[in-house]
């Protein structure tokens, strides 16, 4: 080979390795109790703001499709759990999603630990209240589509955690309106950032214009979960 040919197949070895090194893998994956997305051009080298999200059914591809397109535009990775759903034992199951987050999801994704939003639609809107709750060391913010915080937390506000952020998507005909206004009163008292993004339609899912508007809203008020 000459030294012309030899220096032209170097130079595409080069360009491909530059193109493709350290790109994180993007798509949708089964992994048994979660469905996860991961959005294209995520870097590997970095780590990024991370959704975990319930649904009533414990179904994790609702919440994939639901949150898919608000998370693209914000580089965000979403956890769709398969196990937490209503009339389980969320609080003992809970313990368990956040094992797997840190000690098995977050070594093969670049989830960022300081960084995790927890979401739900009603009663996976309440779940993702709990695990807040709970778990503050590793949930940064919320964002509750037409579901309110457990009553038992909230009679327990000197444990309640302090400044995290929370997104509530509420509608004015929905059966859990007039809770949801409570709850953002009770969160704002603990120096929460909060806001309140309203829809029409009852008890269902809000815009997905909303939903982009209460995830920027999150993002960009997050501190670091302790």
């Amino acid at each position: 080979m000459s030294g012309i040919k030899r220096f032209f197949v170097l130079f595409l070895l080069i360009v491909a390795s530059s193109c493709f090194a350290g790109q994180v893998p993007a798509g949708i994956f089964d992994e048994g109790e979660f469905v996860v997305f991961v959005p294209e051009n995520l870097d590997d080298s970095y780590v990024y703001p991370t959704i975990i999200g319930f649904s009533p059914g414990g179904r994790g591809s609702d919440i994939i499709s639901t949150w898919r397109s608000a998370a693209t535009e914000n580089n965000c990775i979403i956890l769709g759990s398969n196990v937490i759903r209503n009339g389980m034992d969320i609080q003992k199951n809970l313990i368990t999603v956040k094992a797997d987050i840190k000690d098995k999801l977050a070594l093969k994704y670049p989830i960022d630990l300081n960084k995790i939003v927890a979401l739900g639609s009603s009663g996976g809107g309440m779940a993702a209240h709990l695990f807040s709750f709970f778990h503050p060391d590793i949930i940064a913010g919320v964002i509750t589509n037409v579901g309110y915080i457990h009553e038992t937390s909230l009679k327990q506000s000197k444990r309640y955690p302090r400044g995290k952020a929370c997104a509530f998507l509420a509608s004015p005909t929905d059966f859990n309106y007039k809770l949801m206004q409570q709850d953002i009163k009770f969160l704002e008292q603990l120096k929460w950032k909060c806001t309140w993004l309203e829809f029409e339609g009852g008890h269902r899912m809000a815009p997905e214009h909303l939903r982009s508007e209460a995830l920027d809203f999150v993002l960009t008020s997050l501190q670091p979960a302790e």
